[in-house]
C-alpha cells in the first residue's frame, strides 16, 4: 500500500511555543490582519510579525502550520487542524475529474509543514520559497511580504505582492459590491440580517 502524500506524520511538524497560561480555547474568531514587510534571515527564517504572532499565540497554546502554493503565486499559512480540514474537503469532492486530480497532486506536492521556534521565526522550505520568487541562496531576493488574510496568513515575494495588490486595487469597488450584493451595512443592511 503507497503512502498518501497528505498524511504527513505528526512527529515531522515543529511545534511554535506559547505560554501555558494562555487558553485554548476563546469564543472570538482568530483574526489575522495586516501587511507586514519582512526579511529573510541567513538561514531563510522569516520573523513573524507581532501582530499576527499575538493572534495565534493567544488563540492556541500550542500549534503546528502548513504552507501550501496558492494559485494566485502566494504561500498560504495555516494552522496545521484548518489545513487538515481544508485537505479533506478538497480530496473528498464528488466526482474528482482528471483535471482535479491533476489539481490535488500539485497542491500535495507544493504543501509542506513548516518549522517555528522559540523566537517565532518560521522556516519555509527553499523549494516552496522558490515558487514565489524568493530564493535565500546565493545573494537571491530575501524580501518578503507577510499578509494577513483573517484565518490564514499568505507570503509573498515583495514584487509579487505589489503585482496582486495593483491588480486587486483596480477591481476593490466591483469586489466589494459582489460580497455585499447589493445590501448595505449598518443596522439596515447586513448586520441586522444577521441578527434576526
Amino acid at each position: 500500500m503507497g503512502v498518501d502524500p497528505l498524511e504527513l506524520d505528526k512527529a515531522q511538524v515543529s511545534h511554535c511555543p506559547a505560554p501555558v497560561s494562555y487558553c485554548t480555547h476563546m469564543s472570538s474568531p482568530i483574526r489575522l490582519l495586516g501587511e507586514h514587510p519582512a526579511l529573510l534571515d541567513p538561514e531563510g527564517r522569516i520573523q513573524l510579525p507581532l501582530a499576527l504572532r499575538d493572534e495565534w499565540n493567544h488563540r492556541k497554546s500550542d500549534f503546528a502550520l502548513m504552507a501550501n502554493l496558492e494559485p494566485d503565486g502566494s504561500l498560504c499559512l495555516r494552522l496545521r487542524e484548518d489545513w487538515d480540514s481544508f485537505t479533506e474537503d478538497l480530496r473528498r469532492s464528488p466526482g474528482l475529474s482528471p483535471r482535479a486530480r491533476q489539481t490535488l497532486l500539485l497542491y500535495a506536492a507544493h504543501s509542506s509543514p513548516v518549522r517555528c521556534d522559540k523566537s517565532w521565526r518560521i522556516r519555509v522550505p527553499d523549494t516552496l520559497l522558490e515558487l514565489i520568487g524568493v530564493d535565500r541562496k546565493g545573494g537571491g531576493q530575501r524580501d518578503v511580504v507577510v499578509v494577513g488574510n483573517f484565518d490564514d496568513v499568505r507570503l509573498w515575494s515583495k514584487e509579487g505582492w505589489q503585482s496582486f495588490r495593483a491588480s486587486a486595487r483596480d477591481e476593490y469597488a466591483a469586489g466589494m459590491d459582489e460580497l455585499l450584493n447589493g445590501k448595505p451595512l449598518g443596522p439596515e443592511g447586513l448586520v441586522q440580517e444577521r441578527l434576526a
